[in-house]
């Protein structure tokens, strides 16, 4: 089990990124914010230890970190601009590219992939880079009209949303946002794209040869969030073929994303008029989906997992934002 820790509920600043993840016996998260702090510190624990580093002081505003064995990465504000950081072997540093500022980092192995905004405006054009140890900066894998947004990464391949068919191109409050998924091969540079109707993002790749992401329909609600589909299929394969792994709704804020690792996607449902729940279902749908159990009248936020434990923030009435362990 993971001991509780205080985590900042004021860090997932773009909707589904949880301010904790999890690996083998490493946890990094995001610490509540101390007095007249608008941020907290960014903290990696080792679990069989107890023993916790400082990776980013709050002043920095650390946030949506993210860990593959000993390397982690985070978003960072640096002079005012958004920055991805990398911690590495006991060496951090900020990862270069040719964009203006960074951010929504994932990292698989000693590969980081990362939104660069190629000017300061936040709504404008958006390419995906990725970063391997040793190269001198992060390179462009995906670009196009419009914004490629939300990466994600796995041992062969990277996925991202591709809204170069949107009206505005861009990720929105719009009922009308149009995406679809792309899938990037890392072995041969290929990028192919997986059409369906309606928008297609926010990708995930910790399923070996399978891809998640969320589903909405051409018409959807706003907040987006409170309602989709989650969809899985294998990522060789055309995107008509994947199934419906879950519909989710959140009827409130903090609106979440599932967690896909290993042979479980995990997902936080919140109906209307409900009371808050951790559902998990196999990857490969071979049984329907599950309530974890132990968590009932809490109010739960996203989920990270790694390949043994579950880890999400967890509050009952009244009380701290804390982080709870699950096994898997």
């Amino acid at each position: 089990m993971v001991s509780a820790s205080k985590v900042d509920e004021g860090a997932p600043r773009v909707p589904g990124a949880p301010p904790y993840a999890i690996d083998g016996c490493s946890l990094v998260y995001v610490a509540a914010p101390q007095d007249g702090e608008a941020s907290g510190d960014l903290k990696l624990r080792d679990l069989a230890t107890g023993e916790e580093l400082l990776l980013a002081p709050a002043a920095e505003q650390p946030r949506r970190p993210a860990l593959a064995g000993d390397v982690v990465v985070w978003e960072a504000t640096e002079n005012g601009r958004r920055v991805v950081r990398a911690r590495r072997g006991g060496e951090i540093l900020t990862i270069p590219g040719a964009f203006d500022h960074a951010g929504e980092p994932r990292v698989e192995g000693d590969a980081v992939v990362l939104t660069g905004w190629l000017t300061a405006d936040e709504a404008g054009d958006t390419d995906v880079f990725l970063y391997e140890g040793g190269q001198a900066e992060a390179i462009r894998v995906a670009s196009g009209p419009g914004q490629q947004r939300f990466p994600d990464i796995s041992a062969t391949h990277v996925a991202f949303a591709d809204f170069s068919e949107d009206p505005d191109g861009r990720f929105d409050e719009d009922a009308r946002d149009l995406a679809d998924v792309v899938v990037y091969d890392r072995r041969t540079g290929r990028a192919t794209p997986r059409p369906r109707e309606g928008k297609q993002a926010f990708p995930m790749l910790g399923a070996g040869e399978r891809i998640a992401y969320l589903e909405w329909g051409l018409n959807h609600p706003e907040p987006k969030f409170e309602q989709f589909d989650l969809l899985i299929g294998d990522i060789t394969a055309p995107g008509s073929g994947d199934a419906v792994a879950a519909i989710v709704e959140m009827a409130s804020a903090p609106y979440v994303l599932p967690a896909v690792r290993g042979e479980l996607v995990e997902w936080v449902e919140r109906p209307d008029g409900g009371e808050a729940s951790l559902r998990r279902r196999p990857a490969d749908l071979s049984a329907p989906a599950a309530e974890v159990p132990g968590l009932s009248g809490l109010e739960l936020f996203g989920p990270s997992a790694s390949a043994t434990i579950t880890v999400l923030a967890a509050r009952s009435p009244g009380g701290e934002l804390a982080l709870r362990g699950l096994a898997r």
